[in-house]
Formats: structure tokens, C-alpha cells, sequence
């Protein structure tokens, strides 16, 4: 497995566009706002793609793509958040309401479910919203799941998300 912490190029810029739907072709990677990592086989071919943008001081935002799970290595989760942390205070990730296996990634990362949007993603998509805070995030030393924000919430079946 390759890893790049480079600006996404434009197979993985296309890649996640696909996978989540929204438009990252004409994205300028290389803006600071951007953290972004590519992980490929040794052919070359994709394995993931993450792309952050850092919405305000404080505040990023998490858009990933996955095709193979094995790129999602402890070690890799662990520079990643590691490194949005020593800036953000949180993370939001948006899921679409009907990707079940990204709400359940999402959760799994030790993401909180923290509300719905209507028409979130691009004015046209409603999103599943959830946050991170450092306390929340298994991946950094030191975690302390007594700590953690907070406990999964049942919301409801208005939108099919059940905790």
C-alpha cells in the first residue's frame, strides 16, 4: 500500500466525486484549507481517498471514499487525526441518510450523530451530520472512552438511522 498526504490528483479527485456524489473534479487541492491523502495498491489502483477542508479556524470537514477497508490502518487513522487535531477543535462529516456502511465507518471512527440536514450537501442532499471532538477520537493517545462527548442517541426512524 502507497499512502500520499500530497493534493489529491484528478483520478482521486474523480474517485471521490463518484463515491460521494459530489463534484471535487474542479476542487483546488492545493489550497491550505486542504488535507488530503490518497491510498493506493501497489498497481496503483485506489484504495481510499480523503479530503478535509478546513471550513473556519475551528471546524473541518471530513469527505471520504473507501474501496478497500484495509487502508484504514490504525496507524493511518491515527496520523490523520492527529494531524486535523493540532488544528480543529472538531470534525463534521455529512453522510447520505441511505449509506448505511458510511454511517456505520462513521461511527466506528468514533463519529456522534448530531443532527439531520435537509438538502445539507449542496443545497440539493439531505446529510446525516456527525462531529468529533479530540475526546471523541479513539485514534490519539491518551483516549478515554469515560470522556468521550457523548453516548449514541436513539433519534428515531424518521430518516432510517437507529442507534
Amino acid at each position: 500500500m502507497n499512502i500520499s498526504f500530497a493534493p489529491l490528483d484528478f483520478d482521486a479527485a474523480q474517485f471521490l466525486s463518484e463515491e460521494t456524489g459530489i463534484d471535487f473534479r474542479r476542487t483546488d487541492f492545493r489550497h491550505p484549507s486542504w488535507f488530503c491523502v490518497t491510498a493506493r495498491r501497489d498497481d496503483g489502483s485506489m484504495m481510499g481517498v480523503l479530503a478535509c477542508e478546513f471550513k473556519t479556524s475551528f471546524d473541518v470537514h471530513f469527505s471520504t471514499a473507501i474501496c478497500d477497508q484495509r487502508c484504514m490502518s490504525r496507524k493511518l487513522l491515527s496520523t490523520i487525526f492527529t494531524a486535523l487535531f493540532s488544528q480543529a477543535v472538531r470534525i463534521t462529516a455529512l453522510v447520505h441518510p441511505d449509506n448505511l456502511t458510511a454511517v456505520e465507518q462513521t461511527r466506528r471512527m468514533g463519529f456522534v450523530y448530531e443532527g439531520f440536514m435537509r438538502l445539507g450537501v449542496e443545497g440539493t442532499r439531505d446529510a446525516l451530520m456527525f462531529g468529533m471532538l479530540r475526546s471523541d477520537c479513539r485514534f490519539l493517545p491518551g483516549f478515554d472512552p469515560a470522556r468521550a462527548s457523548m453516548r449514541p442517541l436513539n433519534i428515531g426512524g424518521f430518516h432510517g438511522l437507529h442507534s
